[in-house]
């Protein structure tokens, strides 16, 4: 154990005094962040491919389904603000490893599933809820808390596990079901977050950098950067009702809101009937969770690829291409069956949709950064997610209930398309961030 410790200590200069540490603890937060939303983002994607057997076994219908998925969406998106204020006054180890705790409770109940309430009160609160207090949100703030000058990097690398996670363990899930069942699948995905991730979070998770003794990006103690007060947290934040009353008044949040139910929408409602449809078109179940995962991992291309033109053309004009090339995924989705089986237009789907769909959530991020300056960003951030799980909540069953009625997706997949299309003339034409003022704390 003293090796361990050893490994985070600082070495000496010469005349005696701590200059960086052996190994900045950053990278082991950087690590475990990057694990915990491969396994937890995509057990929310996973209901795709565990509702095809769930629907041939129990012969639920796909808009009941649906429900389950959109529930899950809105108590995600609704304790988001209050997870976050428990995360600044208790600290992120207090908060995040019950999320794990509760994933893998959901997950592993999934092999007790005989009514639909079980799959409502499993998908739809459990995992839900585990995503809320250790997801997408939680852990983007963690990282102003260990890194500075090397935080974008740091925040593109755990974002990443996102689409790597996808990319693994979609196809896993799929064999699993294909081999044992769908309720060994829930076993297995659920009893691998209990043994490995829970455990690493309760041994590994630290607050900061100053609860290891050391800085900001591994610096020295004698820099600027003071780990008891990262950067973009030195002022006290205003309380979620304040910040709401501030911006309310200005064009923009409601511009960003409207953006971000778009983009809800599209990746909620169309990832979640993805292996429905394909399974309809004729494509294989292995097949159909490939392309899954293509999708969850293109988007680590678009995120990268469109944030460095977001820096170069303008948010604007990046936001717009990331739109119009997500709606050509979109597109495409819908001409499929005129292919017939072959798997080669689904590939390239994953490929297209996936970049788009990253590039628009990079670029929203970036615009919100852009527009609402100051100490209340991430409560700004908070509230914007409600309306991005509004759109998963509105969506899916929308979809499901459409098919059961309709007997095709081509309604709802068209709607999203042309919403698409309509980010690209809002940003266009509407965002103008250096007229917004920056929100002062008391």
């Amino acid at each position: 154990m003293k090796r361990i410790r050893s490994l985070f200590s600082s070495i000496s200069s010469p005349n005696g005094e701590a200059t960086r540490p052996r190994i900045f603890y950053g990278w082991v937060i950087v690590g475990l962040s990057f694990v915990t939303l491969a396994f937890h983002i995509t057990a929310r994607f996973s209901f795709a491919i565990l509702q095809v057997p769930l629907i041939a076994e129990f012969g639920w219908g796909r808009g009941a389904l649906g429900g389950a998925y959109a529930l899950g969406m809105g108590i995600y998106a609704l304790t988001n603000p209050l997870i976050g204020s428990l995360f600044e006054k208790y600290g992120p180890r207090a908060v995040m490893p019950w999320g794990s705790v509760l994933v893998g409770l959901g997950l592993t109940g999934g092999f007790f599933i005989s009514s639909l309430w079980h799959v409502y009160f499993l998908t739809g609160v459990l995992i839900a809820f585990g995503t809320s207090l250790s997801g997408f949100s939680m852990h983007g703030a963690l990282m102003p808390r260990w890194f500075q000058k090397r935080r974008g990097l740091a925040t593109g690398i755990i974002f990443s596990g996102i689409g790597i996670g996808a990319l693994l363990l979609s196809p896993i899930i799929e064999r699993l079901i294909a081999n044992f069942g769908w309720r060994a699948a829930y076993l297995f995905y659920g009893l691998a977050v209990i043994l490995i991730l829970i455990p690493a979070k309760f041994l590994l998770l630290r607050n900061q950098a100053q609860d290891v003794g050391q800085a900001l990006d591994g610096l020295s103690s004698g820099t600027a950067c003071n780990p008891a007060a990262p950067a973009g947290h030195t002022e006290a934040a205003l309380g979620v009702s304040k910040v709401f009353r501030i911006i309310r008044g200005e064009r923009h949040f409601w511009m960003l809101a409207a953006i971000t139910v778009v983009i809800g929408l599209c990746n909620n409602t169309i990832l979640s009937q993805l292996l429905l449809y394909f399974v309809d078109v004729k494509y294989g179940m292995a097949v159909a969770a490939i392309i899954l995962g293509m999708a969850g991992f293109f988007r680590i291309g678009g995120s990268v690829v469109t944030g460095w033109l977001s820096d170069h053309l303008g948010r604007q004009h990046a936001m717009a291409l990331a739109a119009v090339t997500t709606a050509l995924g979109v597109l495409l989705l819908l001409l499929i069956p005129v292919f017939g089986v072959a798997p080669v237009p689904g590939y390239v789907f994953a490929v297209i949709f996936g970049f788009g769909t990253g590039g628009m959530s990079t670029c929203f991020s970036a615009m919100t950064a852009d527009a609402f300056k100051g100490s209340s960003l991430a409560t700004v951030m908070g509230i914007l997610e409600i309306f991005y799980g509004a759109g998963g909540v509105i969506g899916p069953p929308l979809a499901g209930y459409a098919f059961d009625f309709m007997g095709s997706y081509t309604m709802p997949f068209s709607v999203i398309g042309l919403s698409v299309l309509a980010v690209v003339f809002l940003t266009i034409f509407s965002f103008h961030p250096e007229r917004v003022p920056e929100i002062q704390s008391e």
